[in-house]
């Protein structure tokens, strides 16, 4: 599953990107890189745990953190 599965089954890039306070077209990046933001990785936004949060669940923080790591970290 990639990180554009994830956004859409959260609700789609619009809901999401109202959720964590970032304008779609930032999230467009994210799925045009199919990468979620470094600073998700180094514990300064928080956004795949507000995804999680909002979904009830439905989509899991750690399914986005793979789904989205940045390919050159390891």
């Amino acid at each position: 599953m990639n990180l554009k599965f994830y956004i859409d089954k959260a609700g789609g890039v619009y809901t999401v990107a109202s959720w964590i306070n970032l304008s779609p077209r930032s999230l467009y990046k994210w799925i045009a890189n199919d990468a979620l933001p470094h600073t998700e990785y180094s514990g300064r936004t928080k956004y795949s745990e507000i995804i999680e949060t909002n979904t009830d669940g439905k989509v899991k923080k750690q399914d986005l953190l793979n789904a989205g790591r940045p390919k050159h970290i390891a």
